[in-house]
């Protein structure tokens, strides 16, 4: 017998409902007489959600004012009556070919002046008004006709904004926007902007606003202020943009859940612009496209943090997160499109439940016959029979039913002890001033959070307006930016007896990605006793890959590798201790892990540095590299992304 919706919405005795399972699923490209049949299976697999409708537009209004929703009230008809509930996307990802002929103006255009032409998705520009009026009218058409739907369970918004490098537009009214952005943030004074940006720097002081530019390609970098300035412009046109959308629902449509899938491998998009409005995070989870089990449990806690609210600490158990989709298989866009081994898809389904994610959706429901996603694995083959997917998202759902019938208490996800500060503004300013290929913000947030894991401890994925003072660690890996408020934070913190590891490229620069005018680490150097003295490269001249500076810890036999950057510190005071020295390469014997009371700074970027620092300092010890625990109702879970196996789950496990 398949679970019963009842089972689905059993409460844990921490009061949260258990995971929801769900479908990505498009009638408009199968025939009517299959609907039926498909609802019917659906729920035979125990699914509750079906997500439709995202990319339909051109079948919603094949002609401007024609509309034609037929098809879609007996397909939201249809699952209904099987006991499904729907999740209605906004069709704004992927505007009609008519339309795009009719108002060009809502192409983006490249950075090379070329209008981008129709004929795939993502093709739009947010900063455009007739683009905004388009959207705008199909979503009220839409809210107008199924926002009080009893089958409406939720609502996505747009699809994936910023994918495809989709994000930012060099169109003249992205530029006419751009420089009013940039005068309201400046108070109307070009003195002030120049006096931030540091234009007299090779002589780019502008005398006007007119006169700034976009970031077209030149002969070499732009100013990195620009940059900065324009990549934070462009996420806030894709916010707004949404949030108009998400007004319209949400006063038509009230009591539904509202979100927007982001794939969280991109960064033109800051993810809490977009999910802190509605309260919940949305993820598109393709390991494929990530990389390894570290990436995609990074993300997840990201996609829940990028939820929380201002303030919030521990008590805000890291956000609210839905996958909407679930990668079931071998995937057509990553260049290599790797087979997916036999046990994976269910791995990748008990990671995100033990990650606290609320609900999942496997896209999609049926391989693609025709269009770009031929190659895309779904629960169903092309040819309507059950694909390996299937098998393998029926066995998880199972054994899910099945602790949460027998141990509910191994389900939910307790308070973290462990707190990540992460900030899309450091990210955007490691993207503009990379200084080495292998140090981004991602690599140097993943090793830190990664390592904690490997230690067996949940992380909160926290912005940087988190309350952090009930986190016992508090870990900031390219914590970029100096603000007095985050500083504020971090000495609230360690008031509060937090220990605080600051990682490598930590207060560096001011918002406007200006070096600042202290020794690094801005604002906290002095509270540490030490402060950085080289920043970037392990590898001396001339160029010798074979013999980096390591770290060297407690063990001097165990040098360890420290990633793609390392930092020395100097002017170190009696009462601070170092930690780790380097050995070997250009840096030999300098400090790069100086402790001063409560506050650390860590200056290796790789994963096993942080790891070993992190357990000398917790007094744990690391688990192996394969291994992610789960430390849940005095049991460890333990996945085994090596072997794909499960431990620790009673009889669902497959070692125990």
């Amino acid at each position: 017998m398949p679970p019963t919706r009842a089972a689905h919405r059993r409460v844990t005795p921490r009061g949260a409902t258990f995971m929801r399972f769900g479908v990505c699923y498009y009638p408009e490209q199968w025939p009517r007489g299959r609907w039926a049949d498909d609802a019917a299976s659906m729920v035979e697999l125990g699914l509750e959600l079906v997500r439709i409708g995202e990319f339909a537009w051109s079948r919603y209004e094949p002609a401007r004012g024609r509309f034609e929703f037929g098809w879609l009230d007996e397909a939201i008809d249809t699952l209904a009556n099987a006991g499904l509930k729907v999740v209605l996307g906004t069709p704004t990802a992927t505007p009609p070919v008519w339309l795009a002929r009719e108002r060009p103006e809502i192409l983006s255009v490249g950075p090379d002046g070329r209008r981008r032409a129709y004929g795939s998705r993502r093709h739009t520009s947010t900063t455009s008004r007739a683009y905004r009026e388009e959207a705008a009218r199909i979503v009220s058409v839409l809210v107008g006709r199924y926002g009080q739907h009893p089958a409406i369970a939720a609502w996505q918004i747009d699809n994936e904004p910023g994918n495809h490098d989709s994000a930012r537009c060099w169109s003249e009214e992205s530029h006419l926007a751009f420089q009013a952005w940039l005068s309201c943030r400046f108070g109307g004074s070009i003195e002030a902007l120049n006096d931030a940006w540091g234009t007299v720097f090779w002589s780019m002081t502008y005398p006007s606003f007119e006169a700034v530019e976009l970031p077209v390609p030149t002969v070499t970098g732009h100013n990195p202020s620009l940059l900065v300035a324009h990549l934070a412009f462009a996420a806030e046109q894709a916010a707004e943009a949404l949030a108009e959308q998400r007004a319209i629902v949400t006063a038509g449509s009230p009591g539904r859940e509202l979100f927007t899938n982001l794939y969280l491998g991109d960064i033109d998009i800051d993810p809490r612009q977009v999910a802190r409005p509605t309260g919940l995070g949305s993820v598109d989870i393709y390991p494929h496209g990530l990389g390894n089990a570290d990436d995609v449990a990074f993300v997840l806690d990201l996609a829940r943090g990028s939820a929380l609210a201002a303030e919030q600490g521990p008590e805000g158990l890291g956000g609210r997160a839905w996958i909407v989709e679930q990668q079931p298989g071998p995937v057509n866009w990553t260049g290599d499109n790797p087979a997916v081994p036999a046990g994976q898809v269910r791995l990748w389904c008990w990671q995100a439940a033990m990650h606290g994610v609320e609900t999942l959706l496997w896209f999609r429901w049926r391989a693609a016959r025709a269009g770009q996603e031929q190659h895309h694995a779904a629960l169903l083959r092309h040819d309507g029979t059950r694909a390996p997917a299937w098998d393998e998202a029926a066995r998880f759902i199972r054994e899910y039913e099945r602790v949460g019938s027998l141990s509910p208490h191994l389900l939910p996800r307790p308070p973290a002890r462990v707190a990540l500060v992460h900030d899309h503004l450091d990210a955007w300013m490691l993207e503009v001033i990379p200084q080495v290929h292998d140090a981004s913000h991602r690599m140097l947030v993943t090793a830190a959070h990664a390592a904690a894991r490997r230690l067996g401890l949940d992380v909160d994925v926290v912005p940087a307006d988190a309350d952090l003072t009930g986190y016992e660690v508090v870990l900031a890996p390219a914590l970029h930016t100096v603000t007095p408020d985050r500083i504020a934070r971090l000495e609230a913190a360690l008031a509060a007896g937090a220990l605080v590891i600051l990682g490598p490229r930590s207060l560096v620069r001011d918002q406007h990605a200006v070096w600042v005018d202290e020794p690094v680490p801005g604002g906290l150097s002095a509270r540490l006793g030490a402060r950085v003295e080289h920043a970037g490269s392990p590898a001396g001249w001339p160029r010798d890959a074979s013999d980096p500076s390591q770290l060297v810890l407690d063990d001097p036999r165990e040098p360890l590798a420290v990633g793609g950057w390392i930092e020395t510190l100097t002017d170190v005071a009696d009462d601070a201790t170092v930690l780790g020295r380097a050995r070997g390469g250009p840096l030999d014997g300098e400090p790069v892990v100086v402790r001063r009371g409560g506050l650390v700074h860590l200056g290796a970027a790789s994963m096993e540095a942080w790891a070993r620092v992190l357990g000398l300092l917790l007094r744990r010890r690391p688990r192996p590299d394969h291994l992610e625990v789960f430390e849940r109702g005095g049991r460890h879970v333990t996945l085994d992304h090596r072997t794909r196996t499960i431990g620790g789950l009673g009889s669902v496990s497959d070692r125990d």
